[in-house]
C-alpha cells in the first residue's frame, strides 16, 4: 500500500515508518520538522518526506489534494503532544489537533481512503473501574479536549461507505529514535539512571494504562493492513498500573534508588484505567511491558544512543516554547530554516 503518515518524524512516527516499510509499504511522511527529519533520511528504502505544516490543511485544500494524491492509507499522527504542549499553545493545540484532522479526513472521505486516527485514553480524564470504548469521556486538558472534538467530528463523517479507524493509545513509554523524556516512565528510566532518584508527586495513586511506543506502532500496521473493523474505536494499552507501582518496578530494576514524595498543591487528578478485550478480540495482543520498556531505555543512555539525554530537546513543551520564543510560529518558512540548523549544529555535537 501507499501509506501517507502525517506526524511521522515523532516519537511514535520514528518507530513505525521502519516498521511500514518492513512489511513493504510505499511511505509519505508529512511532518512539519519540529524535532528534526534528519533521522527519517538515512532509511533504506527512503520514504518520500514532505515538509509542511498540518494546519495548512485548513485554509488551503490544494494541499490537501496534494498531500494525499495516490495513497491508500493515511496514519494521522501529527498533534501538539501532552498536556503540558497543549496548555503551552491552546490555539495551536485546537488548529493542529482538531480543525487539521477534521480538514485531513474530509479529504480521504472524499476520495475513499483509509484514515487511522491516534486519539488518547486521557479523553477519560478522571472515572471509577475498568473503561470500556463506550464509556463516557470526561477530558480535563486541552489536549484531551482537542482529541475529544476530533473523535466526535469524525464519528459524525462515518458512513457505509468511509469508516475511520480511532486507537487511543494510553501513556507512552519505551525508546524511539525521536526519544522523549517528559512521559512518566521515560522520566522515571532517566532519572533513575542518571541521578538514582525518583520524584513522585501527589502520593502517586492515579492509574494510567501504559503503552509501549513499539506496540503503539505494531497497532497501527495492524490497522492499516486490515480492511474490516469491527468497531470505530478501541483502547491501546499493555497494563493498568498507579504511579506508585511504577516505582516498584524501578526499585526492582535500579538498587538503592532514592524515592521523593513531593507534596504539590495542584495534584494530577487524572485516573482512569481501560479495558482492551475490543482490540485482543480483533485479533491484536501488546506485547511489551513496563520493566523491559524501561530497561531497554536504560540500556540505550548508558550505550550513547540518546545524545545529551537532559538537554530540553527531548521534553516537547519544553522544546516548542524554545521555538515559539526563537521565531513566530506561524512563520512556517523562517522555522524550516531554523529547524534545519538546529539539526545541523546536533550532527556536529554542538548542540
Amino acid at each position: 500500500m501507499r501509506i501517507l503518515v502525517t506526524g511521522g518524524a515523532g516519537y511514535v512516527g520514528s518507530v513505525l515508518i521502519p516498521r511500514l516499510l518492513v512489511r513493504g509499504h510505499e511511505v509519505r511522511v508529512v511532518d512539519l520538522g519540529y524535532f528534526s527529519l534528519a533521522h527519517l533520511r538515512g532509511m533504506r528504502p527512503e520514504p518520500e518526506i514532505i515538509r509542511e505544516d498540518v494546519r495548512s490543511m485548513i485554509v488551503d485544500p490544494g494541499v490537501c489534494a496534494r498531500l494525499v494524491e495516490g495513497v491508500d492509507c493515511i496514519i494521522h499522527l501529527a498533534a501538539i503532544s501532552n498536556d503540558p504542549s497543549a496548555e503551552l499553545q491552546p490555539e495551536l493545540t485546537h488548529q493542529t489537533n482538531f480543525e487539521a484532522t477534521v480538514a485531513l479526513a474530509h479529504a480521504a472521505k472524499e476520495r475513499l481512503i483509509r484514515f487511522l486516527f491516534s486519539s488518547s485514553c486521557s479523553i477519560y480524564g478522571a472515572r471509577e473501574g475498568e473503561l470500556s470504548e463506550d464509556a463516557p469521556t470526561n477530558p480535563l486538558t486541552v489536549y484531551a479536549i482537542s482529541k475529544t472534538r476530533a473523535e466526535e467530528a469524525l464519528e459524525e463523517m462515518a458512513d457505509s461507505t468511509w469508516r475511520p479507524v480511532v486507537l487511543r493509545n494510553g501513556t507512552l513509554f519505551g525508546y524511539s529514535p525521536r526519544m522523549r523524556f517528559d512521559l512518566v516512565v521515560n522520566i522515571f528510566s532517566l532519572t533513575s539512571l542518571l541521578h538514582g532518584e525518583i520524584r513522585v508527586f501527589g502520593g502517586g495513586q492515579q492509574w494510567r494504562p501504559f503503552l509501549h511506543v513499539g506496540d503503539c506502532a505494531r497497532a497501527f500496521v495492524f490497522f492499516a493492513e486490515k480492511t474490516k473493523c469491527s468497531h470505530l474505536r478501541y483502547n491501546v494499552a499493555h497494563e493498568n498500573l498507579r504511579i506508585i507501582d511504577l516505582v516498584q518496578i524501578f526499585q526492582q530494576i535500579k538498587p538503592g534508588l532514592k524515592i521523593t514524595e513531593v507534596p504539590t498543591e495542584n495534584a494530577d487528578i487524572r485516573n482512569y484505567r481501560v479495558s482492551t478485550r475490543r482490540i485482543r478480540d480483533e485479533g491484536f495482543d501488546t506485547q511489551i511491558g513496563v520493566r523491559l520498556g524501561a530497561e531497554e531505555m536504560m540500556n540505550a543512555i548508558v550505550a550513547g544512543e540518546v545524545r545529551d539525554p537532559e538537554s530540553l530537546f527531548y521534553q516537547n513543551a519544553k522544546w516548542l516554547k524554545e521555538l515559539t520564543t526563537r521565531i513566530d510560529a506561524s512563520d512556517h518558512r523562517g522555522l524550516f530554516d531554523l529547524m534545519e540548523s538546529f539539526s545541523r549544529l546536533r550532527r556536529t555535537n554542538q548542540v
